[in-house]
């Protein structure tokens, strides 16, 4: 269950016969993006990071869920809030809502989830897979010169584990901003497209973090009124 809840969804880019240096600025710049994003390091004391955005998933019959979501992240501290789900953790606890079920999930927070030798691996494998990809386009829109897009094809799908087969990304250089992307997949996978769009990026919000359990739970460990139609499963084990 605990690979389901984290789950991390987005994998990227770049490569050119060549063209090594644009090879190598256009890798830097998604990589810097990504890391901006997903991959910060968070400090004690520091400000969450509020990311909004929208993802709209197609399969091959060309039908769409939308979902928009809201993530506010922080030194141990992680909200994610979307149609489907809500998402509350801190340093001992990780709480999960899903809508549709009426299901609360409860499980121990792993320390692996702060822990920064993770974030450091996953943007190394990020940059060898991107390293491994076939840059296709890597220039600004013609629509918009303050925009800069970015089109990849996958030449190394990690063994097929990834189904990966294109990748585009809009995002503005000047404001380091990521605007919107899209991963096309390959058929035997069952998504078809992801197409995320970004709407906000706050580095420095103001939101406040308080211990998980409280959004769900009272005090006696039972669930909130607003939840009493939800069954809780409470998955944590003695530490």
């Amino acid at each position: 269950m605990k690979q389901k809840i984290y789950h991390i969804i987005i994998v990227l880019l770049i490569a050119v016969p060549g063209v090594a240096q644009q090879k190598e600025q256009c890798i830097q710049d998604i990589l810097k993006l990504e890391e901006q994003i997903y991959l910060k390091k968070y400090l004690e004391g520091e400000k969450p990071v509020y990311i909004h955005y929208e993802i709209v998933t197609t399969d091959w019959q060309n039908k769409s869920i939308t979902s928009k979501v809201k993530i506010y992240k922080g030194f141990n501290n992680m909200h994610f809030f979307s149609d489907q789900a809500n998402i509350y953790q801190d340093e001992k606890d990780i709480l999960m809502v899903l809508k549709t079920q009426k299901l609360i999930m409860r499980e121990n927070s792993s320390e692996k989830l702060v822990n920064e030798k993770i974030n450091d691996q996953m943007l190394f494998a990020k940059k060898q897979f991107l390293q491994s990809c076939e840059l296709i386009k890597c220039e600004n829109l013609a629509t918009d010169k303050t925009l800069k897009i970015v089109e990849l094809k996958a030449k190394d799908d990690m063994d097929g584990v990834l189904f990966i087969d294109e990748m585009t990304y809009t995002y503005n250089p000047t404001t380091n901003k990521l605007i919107k992307s899209t991963i096309s997949y390959k058929k035997g996978y069952k998504v078809k497209t992801i197409n995320i769009k970004y709407h906000q990026l706050d580095m420095a919000s103001n939101y406040k973090f308080y211990k998980a359990p409280k959004y769900v739970v009272n005090k006696k460990g039972e669930l909130l009124v607003k939840y009493a139609k939800f069954e809780l499963i409470d998955n944590r084990t003695a530490e």
